[in-house]
């Protein structure tokens, strides 16, 4: 069974223990150690028959017949047993695994020519024209002054 299965009737086991006896349990402990979910099946059948709660034996029986029974294999997922059968199939090829170097951008921007006043930025320009503000073809950047400092304050 699943531990997520063993956990909920653990956790139901502890709410119906929290209600009729007062009795305080470990959830997560209790799916997954065999010992003490055995401790908590004998204390909750015996409050069963003390007190006349039929449901906690009825949930003692189900808490016992889970932990009984072996957790479910691990079970891996086929992407990545494909994955690693192309691996291996390409390392077998290959003698040696080549490293490849990254492809340089062909389509980045152009070169920027110190001639130009302004460069281009290597984006495609705005086919929207006047409807975003740009009523200008090129707007005329003003000039920076040398002497102004770059940064906020002259901090960096």
């Amino acid at each position: 069974m699943s531990t997520t299965e063993k956990i909920a009737i653990a956790a139901h086991l502890h709410v119906l223990l929290r209600r009729k006896t007062g009795r305080v349990t470990d959830t997560e402990w209790m799916a997954t150690n065999a010992q003490y979910a055995a401790e908590i099946v004998r204390f909750s059948r015996e409050k069963a028959v003390e007190d006349g709660h039929i449901d906690l034996g009825v949930w003692a029986d189900r808490l016992e017949e889970i932990m009984a029974t072996p957790d479910a294999k691990h079970r891996v997922p086929l992407v990545k047993l494909m994955a690693d059968a192309v691996k291996e199939r390409a390392v077998g090829a290959h003698s040696a695994v080549v490293p490849t170097r990254p492809v340089a951008d062909q389509q980045g921007a152009r070169s920027v020519s110190t001639e130009e006043p302004y460069p281009e930025s290597g984006f495609i320009e705005s086919t929207f024209g006047p409807m975003f503000g740009d009523s200008e073809a090129h707007r005329e950047r003003k000039a920076r002054d040398p002497d102004a400092p770059r940064y906020v304050k002259g901090l960096r």
